[in-house]
């Protein structure tokens, strides 16, 4: 199964960056133009500036190259010098409660997905793949960790990680620019590496971020075999814990052109009540969403016909894509895409219909990628992202 191990990771130098919450990035896919451009005046060395740096056409690829070799020639950047494994520890607030989650950043055998060690559960694209192979190239590095979920049930990882940093100073502190708190402690030893490792030689990875990374670093392993290149950066975090949030990303249907007829079907196919109560995806089962029409004034809460559970794996996710976003795609213009409910709520108006869904579990989750299935895209958002520029892995 799983092939765990540690890694001499890249990372700031402490002597030239004195804040490391100056330089680091959230994913590149997640950042808009107005966050690209305050990451940019954030510090010189911020990894924006590589990630996803804002020069016009392919030259921002050499580009990104030529500024991260520079940074390690003038040792902004430094290797370790032990293998090891880095725990993981984010503290952040969501809906005014406070979590934590703890996971390792640690290397992974690649695998073809046929395997079944490493599994997707979205589908993938060819322009970002594109795009990330472009940079890879460049930078011949692992720039930020794909993030993978496995099951902790048996707590090894988690007793192991959490004796250690006890016990441990971080050797990394750093806030996002959302107010998210990230420690990373270095584990180098190599009797508590060997027993990480061998806990994974049964385990399964689910990526819950970083589909396109991935594909993108065995295509790269393929054409550029080495030891090195067969194995990818990970951020590694169990199942079972609070601070593993699985949010939906909602759907809006824009310049809606027969919203009553939508409207009529989507009551024949779903069981619906009239709704006038808050919109709240926290109350909302797996089976479940709201669905909105306000031009004809039609608030509905809809469940899954019984009949009809397990060919959608009782996920509204995949109901709301065959029988709305599929069948009526002739009827509206494009799909919005919205992980916070409240934008979604707000952008609802007379032409669009707004389809809210519920939070997603793990094992929903794992129940589709054992049945060599995908879910559409877009449909999760596992909150919080892990933070770029923490760690590197070069690949040479």
């Amino acid at each position: 199964m799983a092939k765990v191990k540690g890694f001499k990771a890249l990372r700031y130098n402490h002597n030239k960056i004195s804040d490391i919450s100056e330089v680091i990035a959230p994913p590149y896919d997640v950042i808009n133009k107005h966050q690209q451009e305050l990451l940019y005046s954030m510090h010189e060395n911020n990894i924006i500036k590589v990630d996803l740096n804002k020069t016009e056409g392919d030259i921002k690829y050499d580009e990104a190259g030529e500024i991260f070799s520079s940074w390690i020639e003038n040792q902004v950047l430094v290797e370790e010098d032990k293998e090891s494994i880095y725990p993981y520890h984010q503290k952040f607030t969501f809906k005014n409660k406070e979590y934590e989650r703890l996971g390792i950043v640690a290397l992974v055998k690649l695998s073809d997905f046929d395997e079944k060690i490493v599994l997707p559960h979205e589908e993938t694209f060819s322009g970002p793949k594109a795009d990330r192979l472009k940079l890879m190239n460049s930078c011949k590095t692992n720039i930020s960790p794909i993030f993978g979920v496995y099951d902790n049930s048996e707590d090894t990882v988690e007793k192991l990680v959490g004796q250690f940093i006890k016990k441990n100073d971080p050797i990394i502190e750093a806030k996002s620019l959302d107010g998210i708190t990230n420690k990373i402690w270095k584990i180098s030893d190599n009797k508590t590496i060997s027993k990480i490792s061998s806990f994974f030689d049964s385990k399964e990875i689910l990526i819950a971020d970083g589909h396109h990374r991935y594909e993108t670093s065995l295509n790269y392993s393929k054409a550029n075999r080495s030891d090195k290149t067969s194995y990818v950066m990970f951020y590694l975090t169990g199942a079972i814990q609070d601070g593993l949030l699985i949010n939906p990303t909602h759907r809006i249907l824009n310049d809606v052109s027969s919203s009553k007829e939508i409207t009529k079907l989507v009551i024949e196919n779903f069981k619906t009540v009239s709704w006038s109560g808050d919109m709240n995806e926290d109350s909302l089962q797996p089976n479940e969403f709201f669905y909105i029409d306000k031009k004809n004034n039609s608030t509905l809460k809809c469940t899954i016909n019984d009949n009809e559970l397990e060919r959608f794996y009782s996920m509204s996710v995949y109901a709301v894509q065959e029988k709305i976003i599929d069948s009526f795609k002739e009827t509206y213009s494009s799909v919005g895409h919205f992980k916070s409910l409240e934008d979604a709520k707000s952008s609802i108006n007379s032409e669009s219909i707004g389809l809210i869904l519920p939070k997603f579990v793990p094992s929903d989750i794992m129940k589709v990628v054992l049945n060599n299935d995908k879910m559409p895209q877009k449909s999760t958002y596992f909150y919080p992202k892990v933070a770029t520029g923490l760690l590197f892995n070069k690949l040479y």
